[in-house]
C-alpha cells in the first residue's frame, strides 16, 4: 500500500474513540519494526521523524525506506515530520515525499504562529499532505530546545478555537501538561482543558510526550479526543538498551546480525503493546 496522509486515519480514530500511534523512528530497522508491528495487528500507523533524524540520514533516503516498507504493507501508513520550526525545511520534506508535516511555531506570538501555520497549510494541501500545528509549549526537551517545566504554557481554549477556525488543520497539538522525554514526577494533565479544546475545535488532537504516561491517562486522553499519540523516548531507550542487554547476556558474541535481531524484537514488543493500548488494533 502506498503511503497515505493522516487525514482519514485520524478522523476515523476520533470518531471511533481510539488513537493512532505515531512512533519516532531512528533508522530503517526501527521503521520496519513500526510497520511490521502495525501490520501484524491490522492497525493504521504513523512513521514519525524528528528533524534531527531527517538531517542525519537525509530526506530522500528516509522517503525511500518508507515507500519500500509501506509499499509491502496492507495497512495505512503515514510518514510524518515532527516538530519542525523551519518552513523552508518543511517544504523540502514535502517535495521529498512526506505525506504529513508538523509546523511548530508555538514559541512565537499567537499571530505569528497562526501565520506560519497558514503558510504551511497553503504549501501542503496542493500536494495532499496533512498538517499538524501546536499551541502552547509542551514541557521537556525536543530537538535540543528546552522548555522548563515552570515555563511550560498550556494552550488557551479560546485561542485554540480561533486558531482552528482560521486554518484547516488535520491535527492539532494543544499543550495540556505533558512533556517530552522522561517524566521526573507524576505528570499533571489538564483533562478539562483537553475536553473543551476537543469539543470547540472539532479537530483530531495529538498527545505529545506519551512515553511514561499511565495506561489510564492514555485511555482518558483518547476518550476526550486525542486521535494521535506520539511515542519517541520509548523507542530511543529500547534502541540502546536492547544492544547493551544483549551484549551483557552474551559478552563473547560479536555477530552484529544477532544483536540487530534482538533489537528488532525488543522494539516490536514495545510498539505492539502501545498499539493495543491505544485501541487501534484491527482498525486498518
Amino acid at each position: 500500500m502506498a503511503l497515505v496522509n493522516m487525514t482519514d486515519m485520524l478522523k476515523k480514530a476520533r470518531d471511533g474513540g481510539y488513537a493512532v500511534g505515531a512512533f519516532n523512528i531512528l533508522d530503517y530497522h526501527s521503521m520496519k519494526a513500526v510497520v511490521e508491528s502495525a501490520e501484524e495487528l491490522r492497525a493504521p500507523v504513523i512513521i514519525q521523524t524528528s528533524v534531527k533524524t531527517v538531517v542525519f540520514w537525509g530526506p530522500r533516503e528516509i522517503v525511500s525506506w518508507a515507500k519500500d516498507i509501506a509499499g509491502k504493507a496492507l495497512v495505512p501508513v503515514a510518514l510524518h515530520l515532527d516538530h519542525c520550526k523551519d518552513v523552508d525545511y518543511i517544504g523540502q520534506c514535502i517535495d521529498a515525499g512526506w505525506t504529513s508535516v508538523m509546523i511548530d511555531a508555538s514559541a512565537r506570538p499567537f499571530e505569528e504562529n497562526l501565520e506560519l501555520s497558514r503558510r504551511v497549510v497553503g504549501m501542503a494541501k496542493p500536494h495532499g499532505v496533512s498538517v499538524e500545528a501546536e499551541l502552547g509549549a509542551i514541557g521537556g526537551v525536543e530537538d535540543d530546545i528546552s522548555v522548563a517545566d515552570d515555563d511550560a504554557r498550556l494552550a488557551d481554549p479560546e485561542k485554540a478555537e480561533l486558531f482552528c477556525r482560521e486554518i484547516t488543520l488535520d491535527c492539532f497539538a494543544p499543550a495540556i501538561g505533558t512533556a517530552h522525554g522522561l517524566y521526573k514526577g507524576e505528570p499533571k494533565l489538564d483533562f478539562e482543558r483537553l475536553r473543551i479544546i476537543a469539543e470547540t475545535t472539532g479537530v483530531p488532537l495529538a498527545l505529545h510526550g506519551g512515553t511514561g504516561l499511565r495506561e489510564d491517562v492514555f485511555r482518558k486522553s483518547i476518550s476526550l479526543g486525542c486521535a494521535k499519540v506520539n511515542i519517541s523516548t520509548q523507542l530511543k531507550h529500547a534502541f540502546i538498551d536492547s544492544f547493551t542487554a544483549y551484549h551483557d547476556a552474551n559478552p563473547a558474541e560479536y555477530n552484529p546480525l544477532k544483536v540487530l535481531d534482538a533489537q528488532f524484537k525488543w522494539l516490536k514488543e514495545g510498539i505492539v503493546e502501545k498499539i493495543k493500548l491505544f485501541g487501534s488494533e484491527g482498525r486498518a
